[in-house]
């Protein structure tokens, strides 16, 4: 997620801790260094000023007994990263997310990813328990509504048309007690014609959210498009993509900031699961190299007792196979190691983990032909008992020893990571009480 900016941050991240104490010229080297970072991922030049003159003024002050000058320093830079992409919500007191029937309606320029995030969000409230219903509303792109159709199909969501307005309408009658989520057309540019037929859409479906996608790599320009839509349509919020294939991702993020228009949705890849809620505190963190592990909690909830079997080390080839298909649905694990604190800088190859779906089958097929002696204890699995297992299942022995591979590199990872620690994280000192955890 904005790995280039990341990349940078992590980095500064690093030269604090290795140091043994700050003198004020080694703070004023370490906003040098967070100004490049900043302007080479295209933040506009004043709120990085803003930014550096701010820490440069608190970093004079004197931390509070028990606190170093670098974790006051590392405080600062977080606090001050937070304000600059987004006002913060409180995590004590939960997070603003309307999880009762409503209408949301999209909005966007042409290239934004609006239909793709339509799916996107239609995952995001059904995997909450909602109901959700898509309506095409896109009449200027050739195939549109078909396209929004194969969206719907992948998260197994209704999708109507909406050409006929009144038709649609009336239809929608029977979907009270859903989320509706409308696909509106796109432009090249913000144009009168675009303008009046959002305000149509307005006036037939009312939704209670308007949501302007801006793609992540449109960095500082974000702030002008942001402006013209609240201006002229009155959007509610901003829904950013692509993230993960940009390192202007921050500036964007800033440049909606300032434009005072609140990121409600951030998309992340190219999965329907590749969505998620823009909380600038947990997005800081992970800039930082400091994990979210509030955000992969959620996204595994519901496996407790998978997680509880992992933080015992009690990994076999059935929590594997189950554990490999979740990282299937849920993402790359390397998104997931940038959600837990201090594993962010563990790159993994990218072939790591990448299981496709042919081969997943051979996996289950393989496990399924194996006796439950030898899912329990894997490493009883030598090549006679390979030999069998791939008679009895149909699946090459070079497959069987890939899985048993893969199988071995996620054990002796899960015993680095030693997840049983990761409640009592504190991070670098007492930086975890200085950031509420």
């Amino acid at each position: 997620m904005a790995e280039g900016l990341s990349d940078r941050l992590r980095g500064i991240m690093g030269k604090i801790s290795s140091m043994v104490a700050l003198s004020d010229s080694e703070v004023d080297e370490i906003i040098k260094d967070l100004q490049r970072a900043l302007l080479q991922a295209d933040v506009d030049v004043d709120i990085v000023f803003e930014l550096s003159e701010n820490i440069k003024k608190k970093a004079k002050k004197k931390p509070e007994a028990g606190i170093s000058k670098r974790e006051y320093v590392t405080k600062l830079i977080y606090d001050e990263l937070v304000a600059i992409l987004g006002s913060g919500t409180d995590g004590k007191k939960g997070i603003d997310l309307n999880l009762e029937p409503h209408k949301i309606m999209l909005l966007g320029l042409f290239g934004s990813g609006k239909t793709t995030t339509t799916g996107k969000l239609a995952y995001f409230y059904k995997s909450r328990g909602l109901k959700v219903v898509l309506v095409g509303c896109d009449f200027s792109r050739p195939a549109a509504f078909e396209q929004l159709q194969q969206v719907g199909e992948r998260v197994h969501v209704p999708v109507l048309n909406g050409k006929d307005s009144k038709k649609a309408k009336k239809e929608l009658d029977g979907y009270k007690d859903h989320i509706i989520i409308v696909d509106s057309a796109g432009r090249d540019a913000l144009d009168g014609e675009m303008v009046n037929e959002i305000k149509n859409l307005d006036k037939v479906f009312a939704p209670d959210e308007k949501y302007l996608v801006i793609p992540g790599e449109l960095g500082q320009e974000s702030r002008r498009q942001a402006e013209e839509f609240k201006k002229h349509l009155k959007i509610t919020g901003i829904i950013v993509t692509r993230m993960d294939s940009t390192a202007k991702g921050g500036a964007t993020l800033a440049a909606c900031k300032a434009a005072e228009a609140n990121v409600k949705f951030l998309t992340v890849g190219e999965k329907p699961t590749d969505i998620e809620q823009y909380i600038p505190e947990r997005f800081v963190s992970r800039l930082l190299g400091f994990g979210d592990l509030q955000t992969l909690l959620e996204k595994f909830k519901g496996q407790e007792k998978e997680a509880e079997k992992i933080a015992q080390g009690d990994l076999d080839l059935n929590v594997f196979y189950e554990q490999i298909k979740n990282m299937q649905n849920q993402g790359s694990i390397q998104k997931m190691l940038d959600m837990i604190p201090g594993m962010g800088a563990m790159k993994l190859p990218s072939e790591a983990f990448d299981v496709g779906e042919e081969k997943m089958k051979k996996w289950k097929f393989a496990i399924e032909s194996m006796t439950p002696q030898e899912r329990a204890e894997p490493d009883i699995i030598k090549s006679s008992r390979v030999e069998r297992i791939s008679k009895g299942s149909g699946v090459p022995v070079k497959d069987i020893n890939e899985l048993l591979s893969n199988f071995r590199k996620m054990k002796k990872m899960m015993k680095q990571l030693n997840p049983s620690k990761m409640k009592n994280f504190r991070g670098m000192g007492d930086l975890g009480k200085m950031f509420g955890r």
